[in-house]
């Protein structure tokens, strides 16, 4: 039987990352370069800042010029383990080898948690932000709420103790340790690290949908109780419109790009679905027709934001597709999936960067691209399964 275009895809991206040890670059990965280490260079944030934003833009990778090796991210093997987690659902005639590769990606996870830190996660490189600056491995709110969704997965799907416990640890760890500003002394927004008072909504939402999952695996109620109280402050910020801006407060990024509007719509609909909290039923449908709206183009593709089509994001794909399974729109998914395999996987299974209007950014990421990309497709081939018959790889 001949496999279908997305399987296929999915398969030639899973072999890729696992014949790479999920190792590869990253986008923000600059200051891994020892010329960062010079005495001048070591503490001097703006030419930091510019010399981490010239290398992401840069249409060619030099980063073997520069001494940057490739580098195993937390992030990515998050990504992974929810990949494979889907793919135990979708392919069981092949459950051996993707409760090996699971197995495996816990215990990376376990060994690659920040140091200090019980249950938490941050990537693997010195990132340079516009408010602060954070060493490698220190944790932040995204990281280890894409991280513990993995191991939620895990727990729930497979009855993973290992992984159900980290994920409990880690949300027990963000109600002790992670900062949060207060809003009509109801309302609570995690910072987006320990080292900072950012108010970005897709990151305190990665903070709800962690005590959502912690609430769901039996912790107590306080983890529904501050889950509850994050959603508050998110919606007390959304447009009239349905959107949500990327950041509140005296902070001027008050854009609305497609990947953290999806990141916010996913986060909510887990909350409400593992919390039991109805009454953000009407926001979130809100929210979801003006993403559907607003940040697809007229042929059902991911625009970079609401004020621009391009660049075709690997990440704004990967995540349409996951939101598009999750709200129960398989077609439109397959839309999407069908157009990345086609226009953005390379012959290797890996997957470019971005699709500019009339060039393509062919760098690959590993952490960007090519693991949310598995873990996207896997879950639309999961969705297909569920729907109906479905083609095995055997």
């Amino acid at each position: 039987m001949q496999l279908d275009i997305l399987t296929v895809g999915w398969e030639r991206c899973r072999v890729f990352m696992e014949e790479a040890d999920y190792r590869g670059y990253d986008p923000y990965d600059a200051l891994l370069s020892p010329v960062w280490n010079l005495p001048i260079l070591r503490s001097w944030r703006l030419a930091r800042r510019l010399g981490q934003q010239l290398l992401l833009r840069c249409p060619v990778n030099c980063r073997a010029l520069l001494r940057i090796s490739p580098g195993q991210n937390p992030v990515t093997l998050g990504l992974a383990l929810e990949g494979y987690v889907s793919a135990w659902e979708a392919f069981p005639e092949r459950r051996c080898l993707w409760e090996e590769r699971i197995q495996y990606c816990i215990a990376q996870l376990f060994q690659l948690r920040s140091p200090g830190w019980d249950a938490a996660w941050g990537y693997d490189f010195p990132w340079e932000a516009r408010r602060m600056s954070l060493p490698a491995r220190a944790p932040t709110i995204v990281a280890t709420g894409i991280v513990t969704q993995g191991l939620f997965r895990a727990a729930v799907v497979l009855g993973d103790t290992q992984a159900g416990s980290l994920c409990k640890r880690a949300a027990e760890e963000l109600l002790q340790r992670f900062p949060r500003s207060y809003e009509d002394g109801e309302c609570l927004c995690w910072a987006y690290s320990p080292v900072d008072n950012q108010r970005v909504l897709n990151a305190t939402l990665m903070g709800a949908r962690l005590c959502a999952h912690a609430y769901a695996l039996g912790g107590g109620a306080k983890f529904a109780q501050h889950a509850r109280r994050s959603v508050r402050f998110a919606l007390m910020h959304q447009h009239v419109d349905g959107s949500f801006p990327y950041a509140v407060g005296d902070d001027p990024r008050r854009w609305v790009d497609h990947f953290h509007t999806g990141y916010v719509l996913e986060c909510l609909r887990e909350y409400a679905r593992f919390v039991g909290d109805e009454t953000i039923s009407e926001p979130l449908c809100r929210g979801w027709n003006y993403y559907r709206r607003s940040l697809f183009t007229s042929d059902g593709l991911p625009r970079f934001s609401s004020r621009r089509t391009y660049p075709l994001d690997a990440t704004a794909c990967a995540q349409a597709i996951r939101a598009l399974c999750r709200f129960g729109e398989i077609a439109a998914a397959e839309r999407v999936a069908r157009w990345a395999v086609e226009h953005l996987q390379h012959p290797d299974g890996s997957f470019a960067y971005r699709r500019y209007r009339f060039w393509i950014h062919r760098t690959v990421f590993m952490r960007w691209s090519v693991a949310w990309m598995f873990a996207a497709l896997a879950e639309l081939l999961r969705s297909r399964a569920e729907s109906g018959p479905h083609e095995g790889l055997d």
